[in-house]
C-alpha cells in the first residue's frame, strides 16, 4: 500500500468570483481587528510601563527570613533559597525517588504514530478555471500529542490507537523562601530540571495500569512501551519523567502577613515578579520591562501583517477577474500586492499614532506634528521642483534668426 497519492480538483471562474466575495468580506473584519488590537496594544504598553515605574520607585528589599509585620500592604522584594515541604507524586511511579527540594514532577509521554503532510500545487488555465493539485504523504513520527488519523484524507491504514498513558504534571502544595509561604504553583516554574534515570525508576505501578497487553521496560533514554525500542510500532510509547527542581527564589509582591500577594498599582495594573536565583528588585523590574517592550513591537508586527493579508484579501478580486488570462492575472496581483502594501504602511503606523496621542498626548502630538512637518516638507520640495522645471522649459528657446 503506497503511502502517498494525489488528487486533482477543479474549480470555474465563476465559483472562484462567488469567493473572492467573501474574501472582501474577510479582509475587511480582518482589517478592523487588527487596527483594534493594534491600538489596544499601544495603551496596554503605556499602562503596564507606567505600574512598572510606580513599582519600582515603591519596591523595598527586605529580609525574608522573618517577616515584619510593619511592612503589610506595602510592595517588598524577598529572595532566598527555597524549602519544599512535600514533594509532588505521580500515582504510577509510587516510590520515585526525587532529587532533595523537587517543586514539580512532569510525566511526559509521546506516541508513535501516522502523520498527513498535504502538498498543494494551484494552476491557472485560461478562461479563469483552477486546477488543484494535492498530494497526500503519510510517515510515522513520535508525538506528545494526539494526531487524529480520523480527519486524515485517507484513513485506512493509518489508523492511530489512543494515548494508553495520559500525560500528567503534580506540584508541591506548599514551599517557603525563608519565613515567606507560597503555594507550589508560584515556584513551580522557577527551578532547573533534571530527567530521572529511566533504569532507577520503578515501573510496578505502571505496569499494574497497562495489565498484560504492553511490554514495559527501560531503555537508554526513556521508559519504553512496546516490543522493541530500536523498531517502534504504531502505538508505542517513551515517557520520561523530568522533576523541577528549586534552588533560590527572588519574588516581588505585596507584603500580607507572611504571604505575598498581587500589588494594585493606581493604574489598576497588578505587579506579582518571580524570578529564579538570587535577583535584586532592580534586575526583575529590568527584565519585565525589556519584556513589555519586546512583547509590544511582537503585536505591532503581527497586526500590521494582519492588516496586509487583509487588504490582500479585499483586492484578491481583481487577480481572480484578470486569471481569464493567467499573465493578466499575476500582473493585477503583484500590483495589488504593492497597493496593499503601500496602504498597511499608512493606516498601521496611523492607528498607532492616534493611539499615542490618546494615551500619551504629549508625545503623540510631538510625533503628528513632526510628521506633518516631514510632510510639508516634501511637498514644498516637490513643488519647487516641478515650478523650476516649467521656469526651464518657458525661458529656454531656440535663437532668432538675424
Amino acid at each position: 500500500m503506497s503511502d502517498q497519492f494525489t488528487e486533482t480538483t477543479s474549480t470555474s471562474w465563476f465559483r472562484r468570483i462567488t469567493g473572492a466575495f467573501g474574501g472582501i468580506a474577510a479582509g475587511f473584519l480582518l482589517v478592523i481587528v487588527a487596527c483594534g488590537a493594534l491600538f489596544w496594544n499601544e495603551g496596554r504598553a503605556v499602562k503596564l510601563a507606567r505600574a512598572l515605574n510606580e513599582g519600582a520607585e515603591t519596591v523595598v528589599s527586605v529580609a525574608a527570613a522573618r517577616p515584619d509585620v510593619t511592612n503589610d500592604g506595602r510592595l517588598v522584594h524577598i529572595s532566598g533559597p527555597v524549602r519544599v515541604a512535600a514533594p509532588p507524586a505521580d500515582p504510577l511511579f509510587r516510590g520515585l525517588a526525587l532529587p532533595v527540594n523537587t517543586i514539580r514532577l512532569i510525566r511526559h509521554v509521546e506516541m508513535y504514530q501516522w502523520k498527513e503532510e498535504t502538498r498543494r500545487e494551484t494552476r491557472n488555465k485560461i478562461g479563469g478555471d483552477t486546477q488543484k493539485v494535492t498530494t497526500y504523504s503519510y510517515s510515522r513520527t513520535w508525538s506528545s500529542g494526539p494526531i487524529a488519523s480520523s480527519n486524515f484524507k485517507k484513513p485506512e491504514g493509518h489508523e492511530n490507537p489512543d494515548f494508553a498513558v495520559p500525560q500528567n504534571s503534580a506540584t508541591s502544595e506548599s514551599a517557603a523562601v525563608g519565613g515567606f509561604q507560597f503555594p507550589g504553583r508560584i515556584l513551580a516554574g522557577l527551578g532547573k530540571t533534571e530527567t530521572l534515570p529511566p533504569y532507577q525508576t520503578p515501573l510496578a505501578g505502571l505496569k499494574k495500569f497497562l495489565g498484560n497487553s504492553f511490554k514495559v521496560q527501560p531503555s537508554a533514554d526513556a521508559i519504553y512501551v512496546g516490543n522493541n525500542p530500536s523498531s517502534p510500532a504504531i502505538g508505542d510509547l517513551k515517557i520520561t519523567l523530568t522533576a523541577f527542581v528549586a534552588d533560590k527564589a527572588s519574588i516581588v509582591g505585596m507584603q500580607q502577613g507572611d504571604r505575598l500577594m498581587p500589588y494594585k498599582t493606581s493604574s489598576g495594573n497588578k505587579i506579582f515578579l518571580t524570578a529564579a536565583g538570587d535577583k535584586t528588585a532592580t534586575d526583575m523590574f529590568e527584565t519585565v520591562k525589556s519584556a513589555n517592550v519586546t512583547k509590544t513591537w511582537i503585536i505591532r508586527g503581527v497586526g500590521t501583517l494582519a492588516i496586509l493579508i487583509g487588504f490582500r484579501l479585499m483586492f484578491s478580486i481583481v487577480g481572480v477577474l484578470g486569471d481569464i488570462i493567467p499573465f493578466i492575472g499575476d500582473v493585477f496581483r503583484f500590483a495589488t500586492g504593492l497597493a496593499a502594501l503601500a496602504l498597511t504602511f499608512v493606516l498601521a503606523p496611523l492607528v498607532m499614532g492616534v493611539a499615542w496621542i490618546a494615551y500619551r498626548p504629549v508625545l503623540g502630538l510631538i510625533m503628528l506634528m513632526a510628521g506633518l512637518l516631514i510632510a510639508a516638507m516634501f511637498l514644498f520640495i516637490g513643488k519647487s521642483r516641478i515650478s523650476a522645471r516649467k521656469t526651464g522649459t518657458g525661458t529656454s528657446s531656440p535663437a532668432s534668426p538675424a
